[in-house]
């Protein structure tokens, strides 16, 4: 009960300041802005897997992820989503719980005459981090973009077991300031995108990160190399990592409609492969259910731009 009210509180508080600030800086801009409202209900699934046990080939956890998505107009939206166990074979008792992954509020501002573009956000992230987060875009051209994000969050966690063994925490001593920022280089001949990004991340650790993109119809296949700081807690001594990523847009692709309440399977299916990953190094965390490496997070007229999928 305590905890559901210190949530409230949180993300009236930090819904009441965005309100104050965007509705001046709409003002000012002059931007143009979606002005209808929508409720799309979705649902997709999140497969985990992992080889460090001697007795299986893999731990696997399989869940499924219902979300709802409202727009409301002005570039608003009110996003979460849940977690709903369905395989657990090594991950613990944490998997098999009920879980609600993420629920925040988040506006986009779009300066156009600027190229500038930037997205805030507030309440419960993924990742089990709440507080707030800013994201910035600058299209230089049609080639070239800058882009950069800065977060301020806390621990949170919230879960229920239907043996009756739950878990609530809203954590006040944990905050950490963290920073990505990056360049992004569109060759549009070859529909290919290269990535260079780096900064502080969530465990305070910090790292660099390249990537090469190629975007097909309805894929986006990578191949990415990282170089990070090494876990000591763990004994970890390898600061170098890479692998690859595939994200396989699910139909139907056309996901607007004039319709007020949509129901659609989720919009993406994301694969990671990652040689050297120790759940540690390079953490961040999701502002948008439904966010992938293929399109961009902010609604920006650049490369392939946000795939109408």
């Amino acid at each position: 009960m305590y905890l559901c009210t210190d949530i409230l509180v949180v993300c009236i508080m930090w819904y009441r300041f965005y309100a104050i600030v965007l509705a001046l800086l709409m003002t000012s801009s002059g931007l143009k802005a979606q002005r209808t409202s929508q409720l799309e209900v979705f649902c997709g699934a999140e497969l985990n897997y992992r080889d460090i046990n001697f007795l299986r080939l893999y731990d696997v956890l399989l869940r499924a992820t219902p979300g709802v998505k409202y727009r409301f107009g002005n570039d608003w939206m009110v996003a979460a989503q849940a977690y709903v166990p369905v395989w657990n074979e090594g991950y613990g008792m944490r998997g098999n719980m009920l879980r609600l992954n993420m629920a925040d509020v988040s506006k986009e501002v779009h300066f156009t005459n600027a190229r500038q573009y930037f997205k805030f956000s507030a309440g419960l992230f993924g990742s089990e981090r709440y507080g707030a987060d800013v994201r910035w875009a600058f299209p230089v051209n049609s080639w070239l973009l800058f882009h950069a994000r800065l977060g301020y969050t806390s621990h949170w966690s919230l879960g229920y077991h239907f043996d009756g063994y739950s878990e609530s925490e809203l954590a006040d001593d944990d905050w950490t300031l963290s920073g990505v920022g990056g360049v992004n280089v569109w060759l549009s001949p070859w529909n290919t995108e290269l990535r260079a990004s780096g900064g502080r991340y969530l465990n305070k650790d910090y790292g660099v990160e390249g990537e090469v993109v190629r975007h097909f119809n309805h894929c986006s296949i990578s191949a990415f190399v990282q170089k990070h700081e090494s876990y000591k807690s763990t004994g970890g001594t390898n600061n170098y990592s890479g692998g690859f990523r595939v994200v396989m847009m699910l139909p139907p692709y056309e996901k607007h409609s004039d319709k007020s309440v949509v129901f659609r399977p989720a919009s993406n299916f994301r694969l990671t492969y990652n040689a050297q990953s120790n759940g540690f190094s390079m953490k961040q965390y999701n502002t948008d259910p439904e966010e992938n490496e293929r399109t961009q997070p902010i609604r920006i007229p650049w490369g392939t731009g946000n795939f109408n999928e």
